[in-house]
C-alpha cells in the first residue's frame, strides 16, 4: 500500500511539473496569439512578416519532430526537459532586446530546437510512461488540462505586466522577460523534483527486445495507423492556426477593444484548452476509445466553424459570436488534448512511445511551415478593400473543411484499428 501511495505521489508530481513546463514552453514563440497587434507595432512587422517568423519556427519544428522523438527514447526525459526550459529562457532574454527582423527569425528557429527537438517528445514520453492503455486519456487529458490551467494563469499575469508599461514596446518587453523568468523556475523545479527516468538504451536485458535500433524506428514508421493519428492532428492543428485570427476578427468586425480581445484570446487559447482537455480525458476513457471521441468532436468543430460565417457582424450579435467562440474552442482543444493518447490505442510498444510521438508530431505540426504565412496573406489581402472581412471568412470556411476531413480520417482509423486489435487478440499479442 505504501509503495502504491509513493507511486501515485510520484505520478502526480511528475504530471504537475511537466504540465507547468509544458504550459510555459511555447509562450514566447506564440506571443502573436495573444499580442498580435502590439507585437506588430513593437517589431514594425506586417502580419505577413509575423507569419514568416512563425514559418521559420515551423520549418525547424518540422525538421526536429522525428529526431526529437528518437532522442526522447534514447535519453532521460528529465534532463531534456530541464535543458529545454533553460535554453528557451536564454533565447527569450535575447528576444527581450528586440533585435531586428532577421534576428527575430533566428531566435524563433532556436525556440524550435528548445521547444520541440529537446522538449516535445520528452514531455509525451514522460507522461506515456505513467500508466497503461486504459489511463492514457486521463493522463493526457490532465496534462493538457494542466497546461491549459498554467497557460491561463501565466497569460493573465503577462497581461498585467504588459499593462505596467507606458507603451506597447515596453509592454512586450515586460511580457517576454516575465515568461523567461518563469521558464527558469520551471527548469529548476524539474531538476529538483522530477525522477530521472531510465532511457531505453540503458536497460539491460537478455534479449535485444528493449534495445532501441533502426529496425524499431522503421517499425513505427511503417505503421499506417500511426500516420493516421498524425492526420487527425494535422486537421485539428491546421484549424487551430486559422482560428488564431478569430480575435483579430472580433476586433475588426465587432469593434471590441484591445484589452477585451487579449482577454478573450487568453480564454480561447488557455482556459478552453484546460476545460476541453479535462472533459476529453474523462469522456474519452469512458468511451473506451480516444479515436472515437476525436471523431465525434470533429463534427462539433465543423458545425461551429460554419456558424462564424453565418453570424451577422453587428453589435447585438456579440454574445452569440462569443458563445460560438467558446463552444468551438471546447471542441478544438478537446481533440488537441488527445493527439498522443492514441499511441497505446494503436498498439505502439511503450519503449517506442517517443518515436511514435515524433511521427505524429511530424505530421500534425507540418502546417507550421507554411500555414501561418498563408493565413496571414489571406487576411492581409482584403485589408483596405470593400470586403475587409472576407479573409477571415475564408479562414473559417477552411476550418470547417478541415474538420470534415478530420472526421473522415477518424472513421477510417477507428475501423482499421478495430481490425488490428482483433488480430492481435487472436494471436495472443494483447
Amino acid at each position: 500500500m505504501e509503495n502504491q501511495k509513493t507511486s501515485n505521489a510520484t505520478k502526480w508530481l511528475t504530471l504537475i511539473i511537466v504540465a507547468f513546463a509544458g504550459g510555459l514552453i511555447t509562450k514566447l514563440p506564440y506571443l502573436r496569439e495573444t499580442y498580435m497587434e502590439p507585437l506588430q507595432a513593437a517589431t514594425g512587422a506586417t502580419k505577413t512578416q509575423l507569419g514568416i517568423i512563425m514559418s521559420a519556427y515551423g520549418i525547424v519544428n518540422f525538421i526536429c519532430y522525428f529526431p526529437g522523438g528518437v532522442l526522447a527514447d534514447k535519453f532521460s526525459s528529465k534532463k531534456l526537459i530541464v535543458f529545454s526550459c533553460i535554453g528557451t529562457a536564454a533565447a527569450g532574454l535575447w528576444y527581450w532586446t528586440m533585435p531586428g527582423f532577421v534576428w527575430l527569425v533566428v531566435i524563433h528557429a532556436i525556440f524550435a530546437v528548445t521547444t520541440v527537438f529537446t522538449f516535445w517528445a520528452a514531455m509525451v514520453k514522460s507522461i506515456n510512461n505513467l500508466g497503461g492503455p486504459e489511463e492514457q486519456g486521463r493522463l493526457f487529458g490532465f496534462l493538457e488540462g494542466g497546461r491549459g490551467l498554467v497557460g491561463t494563469l501565466v497569460a493573465f499575469g503577462s497581461v498585467a505586466v504588459f499593462s505596467m508599461a507606458s507603451d506597447g514596446i515596453g509592454g512586450m518587453k515586460n511580457a517576454i522577460l516575465y515568461y523567461s523568468v518563469l521558464l527558469v523556475v520551471a527548469g529548476v523545479c524539474a531538476a529538483i523534483f522530477m525522477k530521472d527516468d531510465q532511457p531505453v538504451q540503458k536497460v539491460k536485458t537478455e534479449t535485444e527486445k528493449n534495445v532501441l535500433n533502426l529496425q524499431d524506428v522503421l517499425l513505427v514508421a511503417k505503421m499506417p495507423r500511426v500516420w493516421l493519428c498524425g492526420m487527425l492532428g494535422i486537421c485539428n492543428y491546421s484549424a487551430l492556426i486559422f482560428h488564431g485570427y478569430v480575435t483579430a476578427y472580433l476586433s475588426n468586425a465587432f469593434g471590441l477593444n484591445d484589452s477585451v480581445v487579449a482577454n478573450l484570446s487568453i480564454i480561447r487559447t488557455y482556459f478552453m484548452m484546460m476545460v476541453g482537455a479535462f472533459v476529453a480525458g474523462i469522456v474519452a476513457d469512458k468511451l473506451g476509445s480516444r479515436i472515437r471521441f476525436i471523431t465525434y468532436a470533429f463534427i462539433g468543430m465543423a458545425v461551429f466553424a460554419s456558424l462564424y460565417v453565418l453570424i451577422p457582424t453587428k453589435g447585438s450579435a456579440v454574445p452569440l459570436v462569443v458563445a460560438n467562440f467558446l463552444v468551438y474552442g471546447l471542441c478544438l482543444y478537446s481533440i488537441k488534448a488527445l493527439y498522443f493518447s492514441t499511441i497505446d490505442e494503436v498498439l505502439v510498444p511503450k519503449k517506442l512511445a517517443g518515436t511514435a510521438s515524433g511521427v505524429i508530431s511530424l505530421v500534425t505540426y507540418a502546417p507550421e511551415i507554411f500555414l501561418y504565412t498563408l493565413s496571414g496573406n489571406m487576411v492581409d489581402k482584403y485589408e483596405g478593400t470593400a470586403t475587409p472581412l472576407a479573409g477571415y471568412h475564408h479562414c473559417f470556411i477552411a476550418m470547417a473543411v478541415l474538420s470534415a476531413l478530420g472526421f473522415l480520417c477518424g472513421m477510417v482509423l477507428y475501423k482499421m484499428n478495430k481490425k488490428a486489435i482483433a488480430a492481435a487478440a487472436a494471436s495472443g499479442e494483447v
